[in-house]
């Protein structure tokens, strides 16, 4: 189990690496402009549960209705950090 961090938009090819190369039981976290994954097919793209950090995603003008995957807040976000053993970033 891992999580990872995606931060750049959907045009950065280390981050698409990053997303296809998580397993069934890796998180992976959408923050700042890593939220544009948002509207890729995510499950598509990979096996691993898949999180936007909400307030990065209200930021850029979205609502919560245009969320297509989970949405959390920093401090779920911290909960996550602590439970993963591993962080790829």
């Amino acid at each position: 189990m891992a999580l990872i961090l995606v931060k750049f938009g959907i045009d950065h090819p280390i981050e698409k690496l990053k997303i296809k190369s998580a397993k069934k039981d890796d998180s992976i976290v959408f923050i700042q402009d890593g939220i544009y994954w948002n509207f890729e097919n995510l499950s598509e793209l990979t096996e691993g549960k898949t999180y936007l950090v909400k307030d990065d995603f209200l930021a850029r003008g979205y609502t919560e209705e245009d969320a297509n995957t989970n949405l959390i807040d920093y401090h779920e976000f911290i909960d996550l950090v602590e439970k993963e053993p591993k962080f790829i970033g």
